[in-house]
């Protein structure tokens, strides 16, 4: 593979889907510990609530935890996020590891299209274990 068309590769491809994990990755974090930090303080403030005898605020922030529980397990906040870093920080060793010429790119004839290939495949391994998930998720909700 040419330096041209691999530069190209980089900037249309490599470094699109590298944004789109880090990004997704980064979202996925803040709307988890967004979500887990106002159940803590939630679920300690409704105890005090009942206590004082206040009925429609003890309701609501009880009813807020267990909205906020639920859709923190519907959505896989935290699975989402630990999946999505992973493939965004093995898309980066990835380059390191070709920038450096190390492990397998030492000894690789064409070091672009070894590295294309490579991250053509765990694109491809990220998107397929996805697949298998929300088809899971599908058959275990009907």
């Amino acid at each position: 593979m040419d330096m041209k068309t691999f530069s190209e590769y980089l900037s249309t491809r490599y470094n699109k889907e590298l944004k789109w994990y880090d990004d997704k990755s980064i979202r996925n974090k803040f709307w988890y510990y967004t979500f887990q930090i106002s159940l803590i303080i939630l679920s300690a403030i409704t105890p005090l609530l009942a206590l004082s005898g206040l009925k429609w605020p003890t309701t609501i922030t009880a009813s807020v935890v267990a909205i906020l529980a639920s859709l923190t397990k519907f959505l896989n906040l935290q699975e989402n996020w630990f999946n999505y870093r992973s493939v965004c920080e093995t898309l980066r060793k990835e380059r390191r590891l070709y920038d450096a010429a190390l492990g397998d790119y030492a000894n690789a004839a064409d070091k672009q299209q070894f590295f294309v290939d490579r991250v053509e495949n765990l694109i491809s391994r990220e998107h397929t274990l996805w697949q298998a998930t929300a088809s899971t998720k599908e058959k275990k909700q009907n």
